[in-house]
């Protein structure tokens, strides 16, 4: 007799998961069109950055500087010099930690300098309205349940054109994002778990207040608020240096900007972010310890 195949936990725990926020975001949609116009409430809109070209590039420049030396300083205290023709450095999970940290916090810091020496001109309001952060985290929930299915549709979709142009010869083979592989190849649990909570918590607050804060309201000040959200969207992928990812978070980029159009306060925008981070550092577990889902 052939031997019983085993059961694949993580393959039913994930198709559960995936089965229950279809079923959560088909329900959300069924509400949220069978709503009455009139019982939608007004957007209450986010004052545009009317710094001009000249300040928002100072200040653009600025934070690019305070990334670089920030960097610079830290290869210099924490690693040797490579010799020439060495080979590149491995990433390893506290390689990792060290980066996102001398990324991310020179970018908030640049951020609140700016407010706090030159108030005149980058000390204005990111919010419009108040809320706390439970309350932020609850607006923000149904958001993330409704749209992450439209966010697996453009992945689908767009993975499919890569791999058709890989196969035509178009384009070269394209890797995922090297903290993607860093936590399937596992590591440090101490340095995998400080990661986890900087992308659930550190990333997204200073990514929401660069991108939708400041770049989106400055451009929003220059054109139109669709082109505004597209532009800034599309700034927000490239950062992210990812073929494979790049039109999924753009239309991220986008939800986050009229999320925060919406609510009139960052905070729901970060919420957001910060589910979608969760989720995908959940999935990403769960998918590893699978044998049937391809890695």
């Amino acid at each position: 007799m052939p031997p019983e195949s085993q059961v694949d936990a993580p393959l039913i725990l994930a198709s559960l998961i995936i089965l229950g926020i279809l079923g959560c975001s088909l329900t959300l949609w069924i509400r949220h069109i069978q709503k009455p116009r009139d019982t939608i409430n007004e957007s209450p809109g986010i004052p545009a950055w009317s710094i001009g070209w000249v300040n928002f590039g100072i200040f653009i420049c600025a934070m690019v500087i305070a990334v670089f030396m920030a960097q610079n300083i830290g290869v210099a205290l924490f690693f040797e010099a490579s010799s020439e023709g060495e080979a590149p450095r491995e990433l390893t999970p506290w390689i990792a930690v060290l980066a996102v940290l001398l990324l991310q916090l020179p970018m908030l810091a640049t951020f609140y300098g700016a407010r706090r020496f030159y108030p005149g001109h980058y000390a204005s309001e990111l919010n419009v309205s108040t809320l706390s952060a439970v309350t932020a985290l609850r607006q923000a929930l149904p958001y993330f349940l409704m749209y992450l299915p439209v966010i697996w549709i453009v992945t689908l979709l767009w993975t499919s054109l890569l791999n058709a142009l890989e196969a035509a010869g178009a384009i070269e083979s394209f890797a995922p994002q090297e903290l993607i592989t860093l936590f399937q190849a596992g590591g440090s649990p101490l340095a995998i778990g400080i990661l986890v909570i900087m992308a659930i918590v550190l990333a997204p607050i200073v990514e929401e207040i660069i991108f939708r804060g400041c770049i989106y309201r400055f451009l929003k000040s220059q054109t139109t608020r669709l082109p505004a959200q597209i532009l800034s969207s599309c700034i927000f992928s490239m950062m992210h240096a990812n073929l494979m990812s790049f039109v999924p978070l753009v239309i991220v980029g986008i939800v986050l900007a009229r999320l925060y159009e919406k609510s009139g306060n960052l905070m729901v925008s970060i919420s957001f972010h910060a589910f979608f981070n969760a989720f995908s550092l959940c999935m990403l577990f769960i998918t590893s310890m699978s044998q049937a889902i391809p890695q």
